[in-house]
């Protein structure tokens, strides 16, 4: 391929990002009027203003859309939990840091955490982004509480997830972001026994949280 044709290319593959990002931004839009489950393809295209033709171009229909910004608003809100999780701490402090950091990113993207706690169940028979979430909590129940032998997240992790997930659900959907950071002290407090773990160090919640980004 010449030079040429990669920046052509490259220019094609911009494109079509921006677009992709309008109709999501369109999606999130048409769900601030209307229950998710009944959200029409139309509605959407109204509510991004797009050209005719343009969503074909990129979905084959609404739940594919619909998944596509699902799946796009988790890896966003679970970004700073990652980067939050890598750092080595002791495991009560892993905890509640990554804890600030998974409140503090659903409080800065209110849309994208009302799409995939609220909104992803009601549109996805198999919610399967409501399922990915509470699977990544589980694996970070399981991480801290390092089991030697275990192979992955048990039931016992998983419903400790199912709850936790849950009730922040509950709490956006009561109170929308409204004091969701300040969950963490609770959230940690209930955990640490549950996992057993070593409270030696200081679990001052505010001492060390990721700092979320809210552009």
């Amino acid at each position: 391929m010449t030079e040429g044709g990669s920046s052509h290319s490259r220019a094609e593959m911009a494109a079509r990002a921006r677009e992709r990002r309008r109709i999501v931004a369109g999606l999130l839009a048409a769900l601030e009027d209307r229950d998710p489950a009944a959200l029409r393809e139309c509605d959407v295209i109204v509510a991004a203003d797009l050209p005719p033709g343009t969503f074909e171009a990129h979905f084959d229909d609404l739940d594919a859309c619909f998944d596509f910004a699902c799946e796009a608003a988790l890896d966003t809100l679970l970004g700073p939990v990652v980067a939050s999780w890598s750092v080595p701490r002791p495991p009560a402090r892993r905890l509640g840091d990554a804890l600030a950091a998974l409140l503090g990113s659903l409080a800065a993207r209110p849309r994208l955490a009302e799409l995939c706690l609220l909104h992803s169940p009601l549109r996805q028979p198999d919610r399967r982004t409501y399922r990915r979430l509470v699977g990544a909590v589980a694996e970070l129940l399981l991480d801290v509480r390092a089991q030697p032998g275990t192979a992955g997240a048990g039931p016992g992790e998983k419903a400790l997830a199912r709850g936790l997930v849950g009730f922040i659900g509950a709490h956006l959907a009561d109170r929308r972001t409204d004091g969701l950071e300040r969950l963490q002290p609770r959230l940690l407090a209930l955990l640490v026994p549950i996992l057993e773990l070593d409270e030696s160090h200081p679990l001052d919640p505010f001492d060390s949280r990721f700092e979320v980004d809210t552009n």
